[in-house]
């Protein structure tokens, strides 16, 4: 399974984020493979994103690890069930910035919802990177490319805002992130999780792993 770990620093974040790139043998197992680091803007804290096999080891890192390596003031962490990766499409412009989404919907309606995110007809200027359940704060989280969150705000609100069970739909802008599982490890994974084939190119290595804003797409 895929789960987010949000860590609130004490201190600087820029610290906090060097720190756990400098030492991810330690923040990491066989168990518990850390895939994503990303900053939302405005927020106090940053997200690990880690592939968890064995739940026991992860709690291990939350409890052990992570508090001896960066002194944080508190963490939260989010499961991602049914994770479902997306392609890019080839005519997508340059300027892109991400952007997560939280989806609150009532229970009955959300594998209607959530299916209806997987298959909704996306632009080129506002298209998911991935999709899937969270069942804690919110129901359904996703990312997405844009080129601007005023973009993303008027696609969701025409699209996915009058659909049946929605509740409320947030969008949030990351501020920088950086894909910190190796490339192939990294591209098998999404594969393995997608369902679409070969509809698209691939996008992940078409720019720098590390970079403000969405250009590194995936997460």
């Amino acid at each position: 399974m895929m789960v987010m770990v949000r860590i609130f620093p004490r201190g600087r974040l820029e610290k906090s984020w060097k720190a756990i790139l400098d030492n991810l043998n330690v923040l990491s197992d066989p168990y518990c493979i850390p895939l994503y680091l990303s900053q939302r803007e405005d927020d106090d804290f940053m997200t690990l994103i880690y592939d968890v096999t064995d739940v026991d080891c992860l709690a291990d890192i939350v409890v052990k690890n992570i508090p001896s390596l960066l002194h944080p003031k508190k963490t939260r962490t989010i499961t991602l069930l049914k994770p479902a990766f997306f392609p890019a499409p080839r005519d997508r412009p340059q300027n892109l910035e991400r952007y997560q989404v939280a989806v609150r919907g009532r229970p009955e309606e959300l594998e209607n919802i959530f299916n209806y995110i997987l298959h909704l007809e996306y632009p080129s200027d506002a298209f998911p990177t991935y999709a899937a359940y969270s069942f804690g704060e919110d129901d359904i989280l996703t990312s997405m490319l844009s080129t601007s969150k005023t973009r993303v705000d008027q696609f969701l609100r025409a699209n996915l805002g009058s659909q049946k069970g929605v509740m409320k739909i947030d969008i949030g802008h990351i501020d920088r992130s950086k894909r910190v599982a190796p490339a192939e490890m990294w591209k098998r994974y999404r594969g393995s999780r997608s369902p679409f084939r070969l509809l698209f190119e691939e996008y992940d290595f078409l720019y720098p792993d590390v970079l403000h804003g969405a250009e590194d797409a995936p997460v």
